[in-house]
Order: structure tokens, then C-alpha cells, then sequence
């Protein structure tokens, strides 16, 4: 059987049969793909930093969370960012990432963290009261993510934030986790 494919002068692969064009998918970047910052609604934000800004004030705590899904090539991370005010509700805005698939728990753990520190250091300047990060691991010892809790807590702390470990961590074990299965 004869070759079906062939490569024209301007690099495309094309059906040899029909002529149509071979269509394939671009190969996914190290650095990570960004959707770019959207409300729950799905509107469109034009910059983290300038929503903070707008919408943070005293007395409302500014939280941040990530929460990864493993998928069979690569790695899908949502970042949340979560401005409450105590009594009267709040706003959300998220973000989604993706990288080439990470087979480390640990690695993936603390990637999740760093996005979320990260952010905060962009937003530490911007920010008037409190600045928690929350970490999608749980301190019970029968789940795997317990080992490295100590570990992840460290990293938050180290940086000047407070960090939130589950059953609280709402940011990253139910925000993140709920857009990173639908985003």
C-alpha cells in the first residue's frame, strides 16, 4: 500500500486521497498555557492584579488556592483567588494552566503551592488585610498527600502568608477543584 500522506512545499501534511489537510494537535509548551483570568460567570479579567486592587478592602480576607487534575498527557492546574467579606459573601476569579503530565505526587503538590505563593507575591503589594494560601493536602495519615504537609506549609510560611490546610482549604480542596474538572 502506498504512502496516504505527503508533504507539500509549504510544510502542510495533506491526505494524498483527497487532498484535505492532516490536522495535528500542537505539542503542549513547558511554561504552561494560560486561559487567562475569568469570573465564575466567565467573564473575562484583564488583570489579576487590578481586580484585586478594585475590589479588596480592610476587613476582607483575600484567599488563594490551586488544585491540579492529571489527565493522559498532561497536567490541567486552576488557580483561584477568593476576596470574602465575613457575613456579606464574596467574588472569585480562576485561572487555568497546563503542563506536560507530572507523575510526582510531591512535585505536583508543590507546584500547586508555588502558583498559588507566586500569585500572592504579586498581590501581597495590593492587598490590605490578610493574604491566606490554601493547600490541597490532607494532614490525616492515610492519604498520600499527608506526607508532604509539613513540607508545603513551610513553603506558604517561609513567604509571609498564612497557610490553610484541608478541612479548611476552601480555595484550592473545593473552588479549584470543582473548576478544574469542568475548565
Amino acid at each position: 500500500m502506498t504512502n496516504m500522506r505527503r508533504t507539500t512545499n509549504n510544510g502542510q501534511r495533506t491526505n494524498e486521497i483527497d487532498g484535505s489537510e492532516i490536522l495535528r494537535r500542537p505539542p503542549l509548551p513547558d511554561r504552561g498555557v494560560s486561559s487567562g483570568w475569568r469570573t465564575l460567570t466567565g467573564r473575562p479579567i484583564a488583570g489579576v492584579v487590578d481586580f484585586v486592587r478594585d475590589h479588596a478592602r480592610d476587613g476582607q480576607v483575600v484567599h488563594l488556592g490551586t488544585d491540579s487534575l492529571q489527565l493522559a498527557r498532561h497536567t490541567r492546574f486552576v488557580t483561584v483567588v477568593g476576596i470574602l467579606t465575613p457575613g456579606r459573601g464574596g467574588r472569585a476569579i480562576w485561572t487555568r494552566a497546563v503542563r506536560p503530565r507530572i507523575a510526582s505526587l510531591r512535585e505536583r503538590l508543590l507546584l500547586e503551592v508555588w502558583l498559588s505563593v507566586e500569585l500572592g507575591l504579586q498581590l501581597s503589594p495590593v492587598v490590605p488585610g490578610p493574604l491566606h494560601v490554601h493547600i490541597d493536602a490532607n494532614p490525616i495519615a492515610r492519604h498520600r498527600s499527608s506526607a508532604y504537609v509539613q513540607e508545603l506549609v513551610g513553603l506558604v510560611v517561609s513567604q509571609g502568608f498564612r497557610a490553610v490546610i484541608k478541612p479548611e482549604s476552601s480555595a484550592a480542596s473545593r473552588a479549584a477543584d470543582r473548576l478544574v474538572r469542568v475548565a
